[in-house]
């Protein structure tokens, strides 16, 4: 690319907490900003102010993006867009770069999206976030059961792409506990099935005397103390705080299965981080969760809130480790063919050498 010409990302900040982060943690380790010549602005990080400090990033990734477009020929901005909040901010930002003429993608990421779209919005604000993806160049999402929804609301369905989320494959330490762990990583609360999988894991442990159950992610952990002390399991159950970094890889080498019993996600990266890990997954059929895991192929599925097939599931897999290492093998082989940084970062540089060639 000419060096006076250039692409730019607005999205949450590398390190932090959450999918997108870790999304953009892997373009930049895999070479894709380098690849594109891409600018990365953060439009929202958490600070010492609480909503002051949201306040001012976001002013100042705004001052950013207009010193970006007075210096350079700028061809794309890569909107990365969740609900809520980050709607609004990302709404704004859209509108901002189309007037200055640059091709804009929406990359949308938010599991609550049509929640959000359906039950929170305003018949004034659903039309907002019409109009919003219409002026979208090329709308990503990140599942086909996402690309059907979106088709319901985008005046051009033609211009939604599905692009997988990506991880690079997890360096893994050697394993420190001999247990039969089942690792959840996320936000504790109810929207990700925590609830589910702790009850799950009461009606087996005594089957599985050699099992734990090892909760991994921030939110209310008095409550979950609580519901685990209740059910008196607080020997087998462990809360171990947001991890990452060397104590996110050590936590995945040691689990023997990776759940996820989730009421609606986008494209989870901890499922696919098992999978590039060769744990085997226990999931829920919600999101883009089944595009990656076919039940009984790559890893078992089961409903939204079917507590008892999720106890059912968790048990075939503790007792056969035969049948954890086929899966976990498929699993492996599905995330090389189609979720790898290869294939995905080769996937968006398409979409961008689309869209530059019509300037």
């Amino acid at each position: 690319m000419n060096k006076n010409k250039i692409n730019i990302t607005i999205a949450t900040g590398i390190g932090g907490k959450g999918g997108i982060s870790t999304v953009l943690t892997g373009y930049c380790e895999t070479g894709f900003f380098g690849a594109t010549n891409t600018r990365l602005i953060t439009s929202h990080k958490k600070g010492t102010l609480g909503r002051l400090s949201l306040v001012v990033n976001f002013s100042v990734a705004i001052f950013q993006l207009i010193i970006l477009f007075s210096k350079y020929d700028v061809g794309i901005v890569h909107v990365h867009m969740a609900s809520r909040g980050s709607y609004t901010r990302k709404a704004f930002l859209v509108r901002l770069c189309k007037l200055f003429g640059a091709k804009v993608i929406i990359h949308l990421h938010g599991a609550e999206f049509q929640v959000f779209y359906n039950d929170e919005s305003s018949l004034t604000k659903q039309s907002h976030i019409r109009a919003t993806f219409k002026l979208a160049d090329k709308v990503i999402v990140l599942s086909t059961q996402w690309q059907q929804w979106m088709k319901t609301i985008v005046h051009t369905p033609s211009k939604i792409c599905v692009v997988y989320n990506t991880v690079p494959v997890l360096s893994l330490p050697k394993k420190t506990e001999e247990k039969d762990i089942i690792l959840f990583l996320g936000r504790l609360g109810k929207r990700k099935g925590v609830d589910d999988l702790i009850n799950a894991f009461s009606l087996i442990c005594q089957q599985h005397p050699n099992a734990e159950l090892h909760l991994g992610g921030d939110g209310d952990e008095h409550f979950y103390n609580k519901m685990i002390a209740d059910l008196q399991l607080e020997s087998r159950v462990k809360l171990l705080g947001w991890v990452s970094g060397d104590d996110k890889t050590q936590h995945i080498a040691n689990a023997a299965i990776y759940c996820l019993p989730s009421y609606n996600e986008g494209f989870p990266m901890g499922v696919l981080e098992a999978m590039s890990s060769k744990i085997p997954v226990v999931s829920s059929k919600v999101g883009g969760i089944p595009d990656a895991i076919t039940d009984k192929q790559e890893g078992l599925l089961i409903d939204a809130g079917d507590v008892d097939g999720l106890a059912s599931a968790l048990s075939v897999l503790l007792s056969d480790s035969e049948l954890r290492d086929r899966y976990a093998n498929a699993a492996f082989k599905k995330y090389t063919d189609n979720f790898s940084p290869e294939v995905i970062n080769a996937q968006l540089e398409g979409i961008y050498n689309e869209l530059l060639a019509d300037i």
